[in-house]
């Protein structure tokens, strides 16, 4: 037998095998496999989108919650005036804020003021005749006579359909500031889910759904709030959102990325598997060289990346081009990866309002400093920052002027840090915190007067105590370098006696610095 023949030959019986192999393969584990995969992606869009409209349900909650628990609300539902809607309440408020509807009641029920974007003109009379409808145990907006009498604020919040729409609501009961005291009424907000929004929850949850009103029976199909696993694969799934006290419904359809299994094509197969024997047992020992060659460098490049977890280029010069043309795509899809991992990443440690680092990266970075400092024995420091009387603040000039505040404040961290090395965090609300290598107590005290004296220059109005702009406190732990039992402590104790610094120089009137050393 000729070495061709036999080349022939063995080739033959080993593609009868693969073939064999392959079908075998598909058949009983890659289908299979891929339709596990399919529903699982098809169950994680539904959870994502019941999660994403969850969220944004919980945004207007808490908006709901600022305005309700608030000392000038509470005076203006005892005495109703104009100045204080102009003021306090203005529509352009509401509008950045997406709220389409605003309903101020007293404690009887009886409405004193209301407000309606002009997507709700048409449903107003229906709101306001559900603001007065009694409560039901399946159905409750306004608070019941138990809640109000609690003198505790209380909250209601949930989904309604009205015209054909869906809506979110949020009622909250009005009193004082502090959050007990005589409740002298309640507020109700209202967001319509109309195309707008749908689009921003897509792109927020990565889905794409969408909400139609239904007119006719439905009653086979089960409620969206009701999760339960989806068991067939399908190009999209819908579920109804309907109320419990009237027959108004819409539908929810969530549209699919993979929609089917894949099919295999027999004529297809049988064509390319005969080309495959033809052309591979006439150009057996040129392909050796310039395709088999190639492909074990590409396979190898490959196993090279998954062994340290870092994906490299692939070399793109190649004399086929069928493989060039691989390794050309492979690239772009690595860059495309790797700025989607980076952007990811970046949203993972990155707080939504000031853009500086969150908590989370904070604590990824303590990790670094602890393990350093029980590894090496080097010392390190940590500041928290507390703005000071920012409640009255957000109280006297609004939560939009509280944002901008918050991030002036941040920007001016960032800026003064930038010449140490150091990392400048929001550790939460009016709260920041930063973790320095230098451990130096002169210097970190310095550091910090540099701090504190550079928010005050940034004269943001706000006056109380005796002082006309934000201003912060400031407590501060040095970290030595050598400690007894050094593996016994963590960040946590370090953050705890910063803490306490914290409420010292709060306790010696604001606008301060204290300092001190870390110890047990």
């Amino acid at each position: 037998m000729t070495l061709n023949r036999f080349s022939l030959l063995l080739l033959s019986s080993l593609l009868l095998t693969i073939t064999m192999l392959l079908v075998s393969i598909y058949y009983f584990f890659y289908l299979p496999g891929i339709k596990t995969e399919i529903l699982d992606q098809q169950q994680q869009e539904y959870n994502l989108l019941y999660s994403a409209l969850s969220l944004s349900k919980n945004s207007l909650t808490t908006l709901c919650y600022d305005y309700a628990v608030w000392d000038e609300l509470v005076e203006y539902v005892g005495n109703p005036t104009d100045d204080f809607i102009q003021s306090n309440m203005p529509d352009n408020a509401f509008e950045a804020a997406n709220i389409d509807a605003v309903f101020v009641s007293d404690i009887n029920n009886k409405l004193i003021w209301d407000y309606h974007d002009d997507s709700l003109t048409s449903s107003r009379s229906s709101l306001v005749h559900l603001l007065h409808q009694k409560n039901t145990e399946s159905f409750a907006i306004l608070p019941t006579a138990a809640e109000i009498a609690s003198q505790k604020v209380s909250s209601r919040s949930g989904y309604l359909v009205v015209g054909g729409h869906l809506l979110y609501f949020s009622n909250t009961t009005i009193l004082p500031s502090t959050g007990q005291g005589e409740i002298v009424g309640s507020l109700t907000m209202v967001r319509l889910v109309d195309k707008a929004l749908i689009n921003d929850i897509s792109q927020f949850s990565l889905v794409k759904f969408s909400i139609e009103n239904v007119q006719t029976s439905t009653e086979t199909m089960e409620a969206f709030f009701n999760v339960k696993p989806i068991e067939n694969i399908a190009p999209s799934h819908s579920w109804l959102i309907r109320n419990t006290f009237d027959d108004q419904v819409v539908q929810v359809t969530l549209h699919h990325k993979k929609v089917s299994l894949p099919q295999l094509d027999w004529v297809s197969a049988i064509s390319i598997l005969l080309s495959i024997v033809l052309i591979v047992s006439l150009s057996l020992m040129a392909l050796s060289r310039l395709l088999i060659k190639p492909l074990i460098r590409f396979n190898k490049s490959i196993n090279d990346s998954s062994d340290d977890n870092f994906l490299s280029k692939m070399d793109s010069n190649h004399f086929i081009d069928e493989i060039e043309n691989v390794s050309y795509s492979f690239n772009q899809l690595l860059l495309k990866f790797n700025a989607q991992q980076n952007y990811l990443e970046t949203l993972t440690v990155q707080d939504s309002l000031t853009g500086i680092t969150n908590r989370r990266g904070l604590e990824t970075f303590s990790k670094r400093i602890i393990s350093r400092w029980h590894l090496e024995s080097i010392g390190f420091s940590v500041m928290m920052i507390d703005v000071d009387n920012f409640k009255y603040f957000n109280d006297q000039q609004g939560h939009l002027k509280g944002d901008d505040a918050l991030i002036a404040v941040a920007t001016c961290l960032v800026e003064v840090m930038a010449r140490n090395d150091a990392l400048a965090s929001r550790y939460g609300g009016e709260e920041f915190c930063i973790i320095l290598t230098e451990n130096n107590h002169h210097n970190i005290l310095k550091v910090a007067e540099v701090i504190r004296e550079s928010i005050e220059q940034l004269q943001i109005p706000n006056h109380i105590d005796g002082r006309n702009w934000v201003t912060v406190s400031i407590g501060v732990v040095v970290v030595d370098d050598n400690l007894a039992d050094i593996e016994k402590y963590n960040f946590s104790d370090v953050l705890q006696h910063a803490d306490e610094q914290l409420y010292l120089a709060k306790q010696a009137g604001r606008n301060t610095v204290s300092v001190t050393r870390f110890s047990d």
